[in-house]
């Protein structure tokens, strides 16, 4: 199936270092104005590359697109409308406005619209989902030092909306209640923050993202009726902690050390190929993308009080 990458920036050179391991893929071509993201991202490829995304239309059946949130709409839409399956790195859009038009548009052409929420696909969080079962209390960090890459939103975004994906596959029951604190500190988004949400089922979340921390932190932990879990993303590993007969007991489960990323691109091929739907759906992007608006609303009631 070919494939052709749109953005051959940091998230851009990733991707067309997985595809190349995939056979199912054949990447065709790749896309950037910018011409020397073009020239070191695509070396060694034997791809088109082109300036106008536009042009990769007669050379592909499905594209991956990793612009700059603001320009998402537009290409997913081009795309889509000319029959192209479509897969968006998060967040899908700019405005729920644009996320809806963009599912609607790839239903009514019946085209996948899949979105790019990696940590979906980690094994450690894989092999965790399968037990989560009503859970009471989930904390995440997410922390990461500062990089000139995704300034043109914020933390929220760039960062938690992972993790608020997770959590919304978890519990479908509403939030009901959103505290949130953050801060810009070296770019006029929010850089820090730290969020609590409690749902209508009595879950409660407490997440912190933060792009201005010394050391990379990427941890769940999620408490529920007998077991505690513990998920390093990083590391894609999981420590289970049981209560049985009295005592506590520490298990660590052998998980496959697969690269999300090489997950992800399995499961767009099957899900085009027609096997069943195996993405984060255009409706999951959605979802998180309206929580991290309502997160954001928030945190600017705050800083405006």
């Amino acid at each position: 199936m070919r494939i052709g990458v749109i953005g051959t920036g940091a998230m851009g050179s990733n991707h067309l270092r997985v595809l190349g391991q995939l056979p199912q893929w054949r990447i065709t071509c790749a896309a950037d104005v910018n011409p020397d993201n073009l020239e070191k991202n695509c070396r060694g490829l034997e791809i088109i590359k082109l300036a106008d995304y536009r042009q990769a239309l007669e050379h592909v059946d499905a594209v991956m697109i990793s612009t700059p949130t603001l320009e998402h709409y537009p290409i997913c839409r081009f795309f889509l409308e000319n029959g192209k399956h479509v897969l968006v790195e998060k967040p899908i859009s700019k405005t729920l406005a644009e996320a809806d038009q963009m599912i609607a548009l790839a239903e009514q052409k019946q085209l996948v619209l899949a979105v790019g929420h990696l940590e979906r696909f980690n094994p450690a969080v894989e092999y965790a989902g399968r037990l989560v079962e009503k859970p009471r209390f989930i904390e995440i960090q997410r922390l990461g030092s500062f990089s000139p890459r995704s300034l043109d939103i914020d933390v929220i975004m760039d960062l938690m909306i992972h993790d608020l994906d997770i959590i919304l596959q978890w519990d479908r029951s509403g939030v009901k209640e959103i505290r949130a604190s953050g801060v810009p500190i070296i770019s006029k988004k929010i850089d820090i923050a730290n969020v609590r949400l409690e749902f209508h089922s009595g879950l409660v979340a407490n997440l912190t993202a933060s792009r201005v921390s010394q050391e990379k932190t990427r941890k769940l932990r999620i408490f529920q009726n007998n077991l505690y879990l513990s998920v390093d993303y990083k590391k894609r590993s999981v420590k289970m902690f049981q209560l049985r007969d009295g005592q506590i007991l520490e298990n660590i489960p052998q998980i496959d050390d697969v690269e999300p990323l090489y997950n992800l691109w399995l499961n767009f091929y099957k899900t085009v190929a027609g096997a069943g739907n195996f993405n984060v759906s255009g409706h999951d992007g959605r979802a998180a993308l309206q929580l991290a608006l309502s997160i954001l609303d928030r945190l600017q009631a705050v800083l405006d009080a």
